[in-house]
């Protein structure tokens, strides 16, 4: 496996092991699930995995963070992805902020703390067209509006919310970061907009209302988000987490054929189908590769390889979980090996920004104008 190798050894160990804990059976995908692993993913550096280790992080590269997600994706693809959103917030956090707010920081992941990253907003473009606005009034600056597909919503301490500072020609230039205490008043959960399949990830909307934000609140200054040195690290790892949920589900299914006594080699349309999802699983990790290698540059080929990347990984995701359920039978669906909960997680990666549709339009519009 390319990526898999790039983890540093105490890495991989931990992760075998917190891997091990979620397929034991004792622990229940669900949100309380989350709660009650997040202080061991928390006493072993799993909420700080991108944090210099001169601050107590883990202070992993990017590959290594990227392996690192696919492993525990491998265990569970809903805890990979509220432990991937939690980091790259922090990551936000740490790079934009000043050394005070750095302090800050460290400071609630001593304690322990989740922070939830508030982006996306349901029918607009993920990247800075936002509805979500900061407005100053008479000395107040107050942060109004609805974050939807909000992962650790409820759970998290903070949010990292991404809003607009202007009404008129909203641009990466005038988008503010700026962070927000969950448990105030002025921000509210809703049960919308959520990715039921994935319950341990605790994904809904967020509705912000007049939240009262001081200096300190605001992370850089409008377009800081532009000099991140990997903003695309979220999608980078919604791909991790697609090829890990791909590699347990295979492995599932060939272990359920054999649990059934079925010679799978004598079924050829089973054979081909595991032949293609061989070809598909090593074009989406060599898709990936290429993504990660085309970082840290921002320029428009990184765009294409991101989106290959994500295409990619995303029908990976699809074929494996939906011929799973097709060539497991009525057995398979009835067996402990629940091949339809893998299914419904892997509808809930797609709509992941950027999704299959924003991808292929974008690169058959690339490919349009050679």
């Amino acid at each position: 496996m390319i990526l898999q190798n790039d983890v540093n050894k105490n890495v991989t160990e931990l992760i075998n092991d917190i891997v091990h804990v979620i397929r034991s059976g004792h622990i229940q995908p669900n949100e309380p699930a989350l709660s009650a692993m997040w202080p061991l993913l928390a006493k072993n550096g799993f909420h700080r995995m991108l944090i210099d280790s001169r601050y107590g992080g883990k202070g992993l590269e990017l590959r290594e963070y990227i392996s690192a997600i696919r492993q525990l994706a491998y265990g569970d693809g809903a805890i990979a992805l509220a432990v991937h959103v939690h980091n790259f917030a922090v990551y936000i956090l740490n790079e934009l902020g000043n050394e005070q707010f750095r302090q800050r920081l460290n400071a609630w992941l001593d304690q322990g703390s989740m922070v939830s990253l508030a982006r996306s907003e349901h029918g607009r473009d993920y990247r800075y067209d936002f509805a979500t606005r900061i407005v100053r009034v008479e000395k107040a600056l107050l942060l109004s509006g609805q974050k939807d597909f909000c992962t650790l919503a409820g759970l998290a301490d903070y949010y990292v919310v991404f809003a607009q500072t202007t009404d008129s020609a909203p641009s990466m230039d005038s988008l503010q970061v700026c962070v927000a205490d969950a448990k105030h008043r002025a921000v509210e959960v809703m049960k919308t907009n959520g990715l039921e399949a994935m319950a341990a990830s605790s994904t809904y909307s967020v509705r912000f209302t007049e939240y009262e934000l001081s200096p300190v609140d605001l992370i850089g200054e409008p377009g800081s988000m532009s000099h991140l040195i990997n903003p695309d690290l979220l999608t980078l790892g919604f791909c991790a987490i697609n090829l890990g949920m791909a590699e347990y589900a295979a492995d599932q299914f060939i272990e359920h054929e054999r649990k059934l006594n079925h010679k799978t080699a004598s079924n050829h349309e089973v054979v081909r189908w595991l032949g293609r999802m061989d070809v598909y699983c090593r074009s989406a990790e060599l898709l990936l590769n290429e993504a990660i290698l085309s970082r840290p540059h921002n320029d428009e080929q990184s765009g294409v390889c991101l989106r290959r990347a994500k295409a990619a990984s995303d029908q990976l995701i699809q074929e494996i979980t939906e011929g799973a359920v097709q060539y497991s039978g009525i057995e398979g669906l009835m067996s402990k090996n629940n091949f339809l909960a893998l299914r419904n997680n892997a509808y809930a990666t797609r709509v992941l920004p950027p999704n299959i549709q924003r991808c292929l339009m974008a690169l058959g519009m690339e490919r349009a104008k050679k």
